[in-house]
């Protein structure tokens, strides 16, 4: 794994349901983490670009990322922030090259 390959950074958040003081909740996101990663503007295994709905190939990305054993993916309640644009997972991590080193995860830009 060559460390000069992730040259951008993205930021991982996570919503989060708070208590509103009155018995209700709030939705709330919380910053987990900071991560340097590669971003692929036109991933080439989703064959069409309408797959998940978006209509421009910047909509998709794929981000190549070191797995961080401290955080658990999970696409109903996690999303990314890529200078300052919010972007929702839309697969689950897959492992590169199956040496539990990086994974791969699919984002589309939130409408």
């Amino acid at each position: 794994m060559r460390a000069r390959k992730y040259s951008k950074k993205i930021e991982i958040w996570q919503t989060t349901p708070v208590s509103d003081g009155f018995g209700g909740n709030t939705i709330t996101s919380t910053l987990l983490s900071n991560a340097w990663c590669k971003i692929i503007t036109n991933p080439k295994n989703i064959n069409r670009q309408t797959d998940f709905g978006e209509t421009e190939t910047f909509d998709r990305l794929a981000v190549q990322l070191r797995k961080n054993k401290n955080l658990v993916y999970d696409t109903q309640t996690m999303f990314f922030k890529y200078r300052g644009v919010d972007y929702n997972m839309v697969s689950e991590p897959v492992n590169i090259g199956f040496e539990d080193r990086e994974i791969e995860i699919i984002i589309v830009r939130k409408i």
